[in-house]
């Protein structure tokens, strides 16, 4: 995910962070930073700055002790739905009753299953900044995981 920043003392601060390697890279005024380590850079004056957390969590860039958010940390309603399919397969899942109505897979199967789709709903809704579209973006993710375990339950129920 590439985000850009204009900041009134560096620049424009560019940062990209592989979203399936994780690799970060920072340019600040158009010049690329040479990296140290997996956190640490270095700028064309020598000086470190040193990047905290990631796309999901929030990430800052710390130069000369200034903190610069480079990404916006996860809010409550963000973590609340994006816990909804996993809190969903795992209740319904195991409950016998519930299963009468609908049959969902629970236990290892449901929870992998839901919380693929937890983490997967969680780095859409950060891709996006409408709420609306973070509902949207929740509620398919909930949709899918309930899809999925269901196609699976009844998988399991023919075979027996």
């Amino acid at each position: 995910m590439k985000t850009v920043i204009q900041h009134e003392t560096y620049g424009e601060i560019v940062y990209d962070e592989g979203a399936w390697t994780g690799k970060k890279s920072v340019s600040i005024g158009g010049a690329q930073l040479e990296k140290l380590s997996k956190k640490e850079f270095k700028m064309q004056d020598g000086t470190t700055v040193t990047v905290n957390g990631g796309f999901l969590q929030g990430a800052n860039l710390n130069i000369k002790g200034e903190n610069i958010a480079l990404t916006p940390r996860v809010k409550w309603y963000e973590i609340a739905l994006c816990i909804l399919p996993f809190l969903f397969v795992m209740i319904w899942g195991n409950v016998t009753a519930l299963c009468r109505i609908i049959p969902i897979v629970g236990g290892a199967i449901g929870g992998g299953i839901s919380g693929l789709f937890s983490v997967l709903g969680l780095w859409g809704m950060k891709s996006v900044k409408p709420i609306w579209l973070k509902l949207l973006i929740a509620f398919g993710s909930l949709a899918i995981t309930i899809a999925i375990c269901y196609g699976i339950a009844i998988a399991i129920l023919a075979a027996i």
